[in-house]
């Protein structure tokens, strides 16, 4: 428990005095689109759930996603919790809480300034929300490198919304060189339906860590998928497709790599 807490004080230090200032022209979102191989910086936030409960959150940015983590300062070990998430065309964050099945154990919401990120967590299991106050340092530190090991893409993703909640999977395997077979299923709410959105096994040439899929005798269901270290993110590129799947279901989020 000692080491843990060590290194947990260690990082909020750094977060608090080893990086330089943010210029008040510099946003939470980047002002231009980020890559990969960027160099990256990580934002640090500290504050509570619910006026009660003590968090320390960090993230970095890369476009319009966010990587980082959480983590509870009154647990035992106080050991950091996977936090991934995406800014919404309003600005606003959501971000959840993976833990190493794919299960979110949490659900954050809010739109944060420079100085405060205020909003909700929401517990998909039991469906409990706790307000969120955060304060912002207003530093940087280093961030670790996100970028994917090509040799390390391959296997099962998956993202699951407490026991009967929405969730997915996404397969990936290597067919020859470039050559990769992939194939998705997605259920909304096992309690409601559930209703399906799926896209069936098929082949495709893939450069680098993403690749670009219309779906066969759709008239414009196409939709990105970009690999990250450790999760995929797949959003569509000419806005939901429409009648494609079933009720509410659908394809697009974070998944986290499982296998």
């Amino acid at each position: 428990m000692k080491h843990w807490t060590y290194i947990l004080l260690l990082t909020i230090i750094s977060c608090n005095n080893q990086q330089q200032k943010v210029n008040s022209t510099d946003t939470l979102v980047s002002t231009k689109p980020s890559t990969l191989t960027d160099t990256k910086s990580e934002i640090c936030w500290t504050g509570t759930l619910n006026g009660k409960t003590p968090v320390f959150v960090h993230y970095q940015l890369d476009s319009n996603l966010i990587i980082g983590e959480i983590t509870y300062l009154n647990t035992k070990h106080k050991l950091p919790i996977k936090l991934l998430g995406t800014i919404e065309e309003d600005k606003s964050y959501r971000l959840l809480e993976f833990d190493n099945t794919g299960n979110i154990t949490g659900v954050i919401e809010g739109k944060p300034t420079e100085e405060k990120f205020d909003g909700l967590w929401v517990s998909p299991k039991t469906k409990k929300e706790l307000s969120m106050k955060l304060s912002s340092k207003d530093t940087l530190i280093s961030s670790p490198n996100i970028k994917p090991d090509e040799s390390q893409l391959f296997g099962n993703y998956h993202y699951q919304y407490g026991d009967k909640g929405y969730n997915g999977d996404f397969d990936i395997n290597r067919v020859t060189g470039n050559k990769i077979s992939f194939n998705i299923l997605s259920l909304t709410n096992v309690e409601r339906g559930p209703n399906i959105a799926e896209v069936e096994k098929d082949t495709i040439l893939m450069t680098g860590n993403s690749f670009i899929y219309k779906i066969p005798e759709s008239d414009s269901c196409e939709f990105k998928v970009t690999f990250y270290k450790g999760f995929v993110y797949i959003n569509y590129t000419k806005g939901y497709c429409e009648s494609q799947f079933g009720l509410n279901a659908t394809i697009d989020g974070i998944y986290l790599k499982t296998k």
